[in-house]
């Protein structure tokens, strides 16, 4: 069917994270195409997406939103198990649909949206991006133009960072079978073979063991798949949660072969030619060389223009996004069949099935969890924010081993280690900023430990976040006539660019204008929290840890510089200030002594080991203890400053909004006033961990092999 009508109208059903790359790829297309309406069960989230780009109405149902809007095309971009009923809803109301990879989970749900969407007379369409790359492009030219001769060999190497593996948030989709990460990431890869190999006839596969996640289900790192199809035979290597990302793909054929770097989207190709060995051998690495040198100061200029908004973003993602949705759009006009759809979808299913077989991976999810009634809350209790998060987790274990009865507020249950599950702690869901969640979960406690963060998604609204998170979990507090309540701030909140020791007794920066959000955030956190106290009452304290450490945290700690890559930091300043470390089970023993500790009400205390430590020296030991290429910058202050100007300078000139970092926040980020602590242990009766070979060992050789290969 044709699409005759002066614009194709189009719906987003979806706004989580891949929604607005497709608003991006969606605007480019000019007048062709127009966005009308924006669906997402959350509203909020959608409306400030529909904000952003300019789209006129929100729809919190897809039914209401079918009902409401005149449309041609939806784009469907939901977690894959929401796919099948969905897109079967807009074929039915005759709609194109262009789906999110993977298009469905089960091969006979594709099926049964191919014959759907032929009986409707409509175009069903998946998102497989990856094929859309400009390099990966060139290679098909050339493999059709017959330059590579016979395709005999594709090799597939994905390896790439998972930040979840690593905090632990495993509510992600891909996370909770052991098969699910063929379908979230694995897919990619299985559509460039699909592309130029076709159909899978037969696979064999290894992985690693499973690794345990805390949702209960098991998550293979490492994958090496073996693949016959119909034009040739394919390797595939994928390894998750390592730190050298590389995304790339040599074909070798009979008269040929080609390297395609997928994440930097370059391209590079030797050929036969007429001339002597060693002559050929010459000019075909020189014309690679000459090739890639062009590629790489073009990728420059493209970024400039980019920035500029003279031509869309340039990287090889958003140039494979914008590809793939103008081919299925093009296609709608055209009446014809997008380039990539059920047929495309069920053969890079099949590959999903036949590696999962292979492997022998669950495809089941790990049992649900009970939503448990908490039961009424217990003497003693202790009610726990931000409970998932890096402090969290060490504080919830310290509290358990001391049998205090805990409730947990947490956003997603999910990401609770099983062995919290067992029903010896009361677990609530939501968020704290929630007020009916926070009087639930505060009935009856007697303590209240404020960690979570609460920053929220929407960068412009940081500070009234954490602001409002401590306005309401305090009034709860108070509602419940609890004991004591502990905000865990930080000592970004202090300025720290003077030259005399800082004591808990000093408060926040009186000039939070000229410190960026998270510090706002904190800063106006603890000021809500000390007019509850004033005027109201509340028993309540400010602990402010400085830089955190150890066991399940980042190597690459912001308190020690500015990581532009994983392996490189820039210091703030010139690395040789000692820095005020604390290792995470010392910032626990603090919160649990706190809990007690007579006569805190209306204090803060700044939390920070004995051991104090370098920049410059935390990152040699981390490099010797790694065995990784880690390298220090030594930076002065103005001249991060002036390369900060300058960015911003840009980016105004760019009509892009941006924060310029202050001279007064890169003071107090290279800590140049020492923490005098001696308040805070007095109080609180704690001492954290004095030597300091013991601290290197908790604090950076968790980091590497083992504790045995330090000096």
């Amino acid at each position: 069917m044709t699409h005759n009508s002066a614009k194709t109208r189009v719906a987003l059903v979806g706004a989580g994270f891949i929604a607005r790359d497709h608003l991006d790829a969606l605007r480019t297309l000019g007048r062709r195409v127009e966005t009308t309406a924006i669906c997402d069960l959350r509203e909020g989230r959608a409306r400030r997406l529909a904000t952003a780009f300019g789209i006129a109405r929100v729809h919190s149902s897809l039914e209401e939103m079918l009902a409401r809007e005149e449309l041609d095309a939806v784009h469907l971009v939901l977690p894959p198990p929401e796919h099948f009923p969905a897109a079967s809803r807009c074929l039915e109301a005759g709609l194109h649909c262009f789906v999110e990879k993977p298009l469905c989970l089960a091969q006979r749900e594709i099926e049964e949206l191919a014959e759907l969407a032929r009986a409707r007379g409509v175009h069903l369409g998946v998102n497989h991006n990856l094929t859309f790359n400009p390099a990966f492009r060139r290679l098909q030219r050339h493999l059709e133009q017959g330059r590579l001769g016979r395709p005999e060999q594709l090799d597939i190497v994905h390896n790439t960072p998972l930040a979840q593996l690593q905090s632990g948030d495993v509510s992600h989709f891909m996370f909770r079978t052991e098969a699910n990460i063929l379908y979230e990431q694995g897919v990619h890869l299985f559509s460039l073979v699909q592309v130029l190999l076709g159909r899978c006839l037969g696979m064999e596969a290894t992985t690693s063991a499973p690794r345990r996640l805390p949702n209960g289900c098991g998550f293979r790192e490492r994958w090496e798949l073996s693949l016959h199809c119909t034009r040739g035979r394919a390797r595939i290597f994928m390894a998750y949660g390592r730190t050298m990302p590389e995304t790339s793909l040599q074909l070798l054929g009979s008269d040929g072969w080609a390297r395609v770097d997928l994440l930097r989207g370059s391209w590079q190709h030797l050929g036969k030619s007429r001339w002597l060995d060693f002559l050929d051998r010459g000019l075909g690495l020189a014309g690679t060389g000459v090739g890639l040198c062009r590629q790489g100061v073009a990728g420059v200029v493209d970024y400039g223009l980019a920035l500029f908004g003279l031509r869309p973003p340039s990287d090889p993602f958003s140039r494979g996004m914008r590809g793939s949705i103008a081919a299925f759009h093009r296609a709608l006009r055209a009446g014809e069949e997008p380039p990539l759809g059920a047929k495309e979808a069920l053969q890079v299913g099949e590959m999903c099935e036949l590696a999962a077989a292979a492997a022998r991976v669950s495809r089941q999810p790990a049992p649900a969890r009970e939503a448990a009634d908490p039961g009424p809350a217990r003497q003693g209790e202790v009610l726990i924010t931000g409970a998932t998060g890096f402090i969290g987790r060490r504080l919830v274990s310290l509290l358990r081993r001391e049998g205090r009865p805990l409730t947990l507020l947490v956003r997603r249950p999910d990401s609770l280690a099983e062995s919290l599950c067992d029903r010896s702690i009361r677990i609530f869901p939501g968020d704290a900023r929630d007020e009916q969640a926070v009087a639930a979960a505060a009935a009856g406690a007697r303590r209240v430990v404020h960690l979570a963060t609460c920053a929220g998604e929407d960068p412009e609204r940081i500070e009234a976040n954490m602001a409002r998170s401590v306005e309401v979990t305090g009034r709860a507090a108070l509602a419940a006539g609890v004991e004591r309540y502990i905000f865990i701030s930080t000592v970004a909140a202090l300025y720290l660019g003077g030259r005399e020791a800082v004591t808990g007794a000093v408060g926040p920066d009186p000039r939070p204008a000229r410190r960026p959000a998270y510090a706002r955030g904190k800063i106006a956190a603890e000021a809500v929290l000390g007019r509850l106290h004033r005027e109201e009452g509340l028993p309540g304290l400010v602990l402010r840890p400085a830089i955190v450490v150890g066991e399940g945290g980042l190597a690459e700690h912001s308190g020690v510089g500015l990581w532009v890559k994983d392996n490189h930091c820039v210091g703030w300043g010139h690395g040789r200030n000692p820095l005020p470390f604390l290792l995470v089970e010392d910032c626990a023993r603090a919160i649990a002594a706190a809990l007690e500790a007579p006569g805190l009400e209306g204090r803060a205390f700044n939390l920070a080991g004995d051991v104090r430590i370098c920049a410059m020296e935390y990152v040699e030991l981390l490099r010797r203890v790694t065995g990784r290429d880690h390298h220090f910058h030594p930076t002065g202050l103005r001249s991060i400053w002036l390369q900060e100007l300058g960015k911003y300078l840009v980016k105004r000139a760019a009509r892009r909004r941006g924060e310029i970092m202050s001279m007064r926040d890169l003071r107090t980020r290279a800590f140049l006033a020492p923490l005098d602590t001696r308040d805070t242990q007095e109080a609180l009766g704690w001492r954290p961990v004095a030597d300091r070979e013991q601290f290197i060992a908790r604090a950076i050789a968790v980091h590497g092999p083992g504790a045995e290969e330090m000096p």
